[in-house]
């Protein structure tokens, strides 16, 4: 299964004093689409890096996007 192709899903996430809010699951494509703010995070691309929490920043995902 290719992890890293443009419908590979992410949860996107707001960072705030308050703690991570989930905005939305969708694929990267969208997730790069979103306006490019510094209290976004998003889940590794890779289904198990994400279900072990790790996330990355918008421009980790945008080399996901391109490198693979």
């Amino acid at each position: 299964m290719d992890t890293t192709s443009s419908k590979s899903i992410v949860e996107v996430s707001v960072d705030s004093a308050a703690g991570r809010k989930a905005l939305g699951i969708m694929n990267m494509r969208q997730a790069l689409e979103l306006p490019d703010l510094p209290s976004f995070t998003y889940t590794h691309p890779d289904p198990r890096k994400a279900a072990a929490g790790i996330v990355v920043s918008r421009r980790e995902l945008e080399r996901f996007l391109t490198c693979h």
